[in-house]
Order: structure tokens, then C-alpha cells, then sequence
């Protein structure tokens, strides 16, 4: 998302569409992702979305958790 757009309440459904295209094209595969632990709002809107933290690791400068999701059908359902 460009960072003129971020703040403003448009994570949720920007995500919500990059997930269902994961899913319709990705049956059954869980979906994982990485996040610096500073990032805050970021980890928040991925626990909405119903990711699961799993594991830290460090990478450079920075701590990241590794978050996955089970690929269900829909993110709204």
C-alpha cells in the first residue's frame, strides 16, 4: 500500500482482497507472513485477519514474528 494511504483505515479490506486472491489461487496452502515486532498496527490488523504469531527471529536491525493463517475459502465468512 502506498504510505500516502496507510493510517487511514484502508489495511483491513486491502488486505482482505491480496488474501482472497491467495486463496482462490492457493487452495488448502496456509498463508505466512513477516513483521517487524516494532510494527504494531500492522500485527494488529493481521490478528484481525485471523493470522497466528508462530516465531521470532532477528534479521539485520530489526526482530521480525512470523505470522501464518490457515487458507479457508473466505477472509469474511
Amino acid at each position: 500500500m502506498h504510505p500516502d494511504y496507510t493510517g487511514k483505515g484502508y489495511g483491513y479490506d486491502f488486505c482482505t482482497l491480496i488474501i482472497n486472491h491467495i486463496q482462490e489461487n492457493n487452495a488448502g496452502i496456509p498463508i505466512r507472513l513477516s513483521v517487524a515486532t516494532f510494527n504494531k498496527r500492522a500485527i494488529h490488523l493481521y490478528e484481525k485477519l485471523r493470522f497466528k504469531k508462530r516465531d521470532k527471529f532477528t534479521a539485520a536491525h530489526a526482530e521480525f514474528i512470523t505470522m501464518v493463517k490457515d487458507n479457508e475459502q473466505n477472509v469474511d465468512q
